[in-house]
């Protein structure tokens, strides 16, 4: 039974554009026509005719000379006049839906939507998920006034980054977005279960800046942009294991079709000193620009389905040189039909991984999945 009806579709839609093909508009054949169809089959009728291919009404002159040559001797002059208005109001109606080849339908005075234009939320820094990761040589330190604290080498380490555009406004010719983001960084002793799997540390880093896009040429380079915030980041425990900075910082950027490169100098925002040892006002950690530095360059690279990252901090102390270096290696899973999910390896060697790890070498390497890559 549907066979019967979808052939009959197609016999009067066929009808339908061979009928417009030959420009015959006269009133009495529409008519007969669509006599014989359902509600139903009309309904179904036209929107596949429509959906396919525009109708091609003749001129309105055209139209004229037909109805005389061709129309019922009832028609009147003014219902000629009136039906072939109406064919060429809906002719123009059509095409301009479906415009030909020749036609420009993107003026240039309209800009491409982005996500910020869309006013969505999107991917900040890095969202991933190491099921498994090994630390060498764990800082038990900060613990050591409990003695029933044991710090497990394997944990699960996880990231959760976004951004959501705040406005948009122009500056010179170019359009800067203020944005605000939020990552949350957590380190899970899963596998502890003598001290049922606990949450060792988790970092919150709220942030504020803005966006300006750069007109700077460089040979392979597609798009440059600046970006310059506020970001305080925190561990949100208490004494003696609270840790926080705030910084400012501006974010050099330039894109490829395969790689990024990010150059992000930041100054630390001084904090008072401590008046003793535990004090819940005061600076948590002075010390933290000896180790984390006063910026990073990190950057991503990806060739066929394997994307290859890096991150690297310096305190540029020839004296004391303190710093670290992440790599990472990402690629698409075989089994995973999603392009945004792809397996991932990760390595950390260095200081400040975490907050309560700043001032503790870690060396760690872990596997897992990483949701929306660098590129």
């Amino acid at each position: 039974m549907l066979d019967n009806f979808a052939n009959t579709l197609n016999h009067h839609r066929d009808g339908i554009l061979a009928y417009y093909d030959y420009q015959i508009s006269t009133g009495p054949l529409i008519m007969k026509f669509f006599s014989g169809l359902s509600p139903l089959q009309l309904l179904l009728l036209l929107t596949l005719t429509f959906a396919e291919a525009p109708l091609q009404a003749a001129s309105y002159k055209e139209c004229l000379m037909q109805a005389l040559d061709e129309g019922s001797d009832t028609l009147t002059l003014g219902e000629i006049k009136e039906s072939c208005q109406a064919e060429q109001t809906a002719s123009k109606s059509l095409t301009s839906k479906h415009p030909t080849a020749e036609e420009d339908t993107t003026p240039e005075s309209t800009p491409p939507l982005s996500y910020a234009d869309l006013f969505t939320m999107g991917p900040h820094k890095q969202n991933y998920i190491l099921l498994y990761s090994h630390n060498t040589a764990p800082n038990t330190t900060p613990y050591q006034s409990s003695s029933d604290i044991v710090i497990d080498d394997d944990e699960i380490a996880f990231q959760i980054s976004l951004k959501f555009p705040i406005i948009s406004f122009p500056i010179g010719s170019k359009t800067t977005y203020l944005m605000a983001a939020y990552t949350a960084q957590s380190f899970w002793q899963a596998y502890n279960q003598p001290l049922s799997s606990p949450f060792r540390e988790t970092n919150h880093e709220p942030e504020i800046f803005a966006l300006y896009p750069l007109d700077i040429k460089i040979p392979g380079v597609n798009r440059t942009y600046l970006m310059g915030g506020f970001v305080h980041q925190s561990n949100g425990r208490s004494q003696p294991l609270s840790r926080s900075w705030n910084r400012l910082y501006l974010d050099f950027i330039a894109e490829g079709d395969n790689f990024k490169i990010s150059i992000k100098p930041w100054y630390r925002i001084p904090e008072e000193d401590k008046e003793y040892i535990g004090a819940s006002a005061g600076d948590d950690n002075p010390d933290i620009s000896d180790y984390l530095g006063y910026g990073e360059i990190s950057g991503a690279f990806k060739v066929d389905n394997h994307t290859l990252s890096f991150m690297l901090r310096n305190n540029l102390d020839f004296n004391e040189n303190k710093g670290a270096l992440k790599l990472g290696w990402s690629f698409k899973v075989p089994f995973i039909e999603a392009d945004n999910i792809k397996a991932y390896v990760q390595y950390f060697n260095g200081y400040g991984e975490s907050l309560i790890d700043y001032n503790a070498a870690v060396e760690r390497i872990g596997i897992g999945f990483m949701i929306a890559d660098w590129l």
